[in-house]
């Protein structure tokens, strides 16, 4: 993109929504963590590449559970001082509704990861029927919020009945982030087939709370999918967990060819492109 002595484009200079999508799509890299060496690893990669956070999980073959302190600690040293250490707050892996003591775990585990060295907490609760658990969220949201860390409402919003009330109860909770792939949980599909709600999302969150995009995100569809939605509406970021791995682990170059597609798709630069 050609640019003046000033470093500005003479559209987007005159036009105030273009410039908005000048600023940088963040990567969140998504992080098995079985134990203390894999998590070193993979944070290390995850870093390397250029993410902007991780989310740290344990279980992910059910969908993410809460990590141990010592792995979240691990991850903490490998991710350096950079501001993006968010953990999973997840005690089993059926579903999203929880008992007291269930929510008692949880609440010990924000601590917990505090305590290690996290940055914020990836959480979410629902009632039976589907809904935004309002007393659970509360709870949650509170001790998060005493012990300084950013929230994220994990992807249970997928699993409600409509999503845009539930992303009113979060804006009334003053999430940090919705994380989201725009279809229904357990669906199988990616992201780039949420394109409709996603719009919905991003434009009724505006500049409140950031959408997070994640679920079957890589380097071949980031950039489509960003091309359709209304980045310059609101805060937008992509999370990816297959999409920044090689082999079935977290790769430094894949990380880094994901920043480069999510950032490169309005200049014209191909994700073809030498690294």
């Amino acid at each position: 993109m050609g640019a003046g002595k000033s470093g500005s484009h003479p559209l987007t200079s005159q036009n105030p929504k273009i410039e908005n999508l000048k600023s940088k799509i963040d990567l969140e890299v998504c992080v098995n963590s079985p134990d203390r060496e894999a998590t070193v690893q993979a944070v290390s990669a995850a870093y390397e590449g250029g993410a902007a956070r991780v989310e740290l999980c344990a279980g992910m073959d059910v969908g993410g559970l809460t990590p141990p302190p010592d792995h979240i600690a691990a991850a903490r040293e490998a991710f350096g001082d950079r501001p993006g250490l968010l953990v999973m707050i997840r005690p089993h892996g059926e579903g999203f509704a929880y008992t007291r003591n269930e929510l008692d775990t949880m609440v010990a585990g924000i601590r917990d990861a505090r305590e290690a060295g996290a940055d914020g907490v990836v959480f979410g609760a629902l009632r039976a029927d589907g809904r935004v658990d309002m007393d659970a969220m509360q709870r949650l949201v509170d001790t998060a919020r005493s012990c300084g860390l950013a929230t994220t409402f994990h992807r249970a919003f997928d699993a409600t009945p409509d999503p845009f009330a539930a992303l009113d109860d979060l804006l009334r909770f003053g999430v940090d982030r919705v994380l989201t792939a725009g279809i229904p949980w357990g669906h199988p599909g990616a992201a780039d087939q949420g394109i409709s709600v996603l719009q919905q999302v991003i434009r009724q969150a505006g500049q409140a709370l950031e959408v997070v995009i994640g679920g079957g995100i890589n380097r071949a569809n980031v950039g489509p999918l960003l091309q359709q939605l209304p980045v310059a509406a609101g805060r937008v970021s992509i999370h990816a967990y297959s999409g920044a791995q090689q082999g079935g682990a977290t790769s430094s170059d894949a990380v880094r060819a994901l920043v480069k597609a999510a950032n490169s798709w309005r200049t014209g630069i191909t994700t073809d492109s030498p690294l």
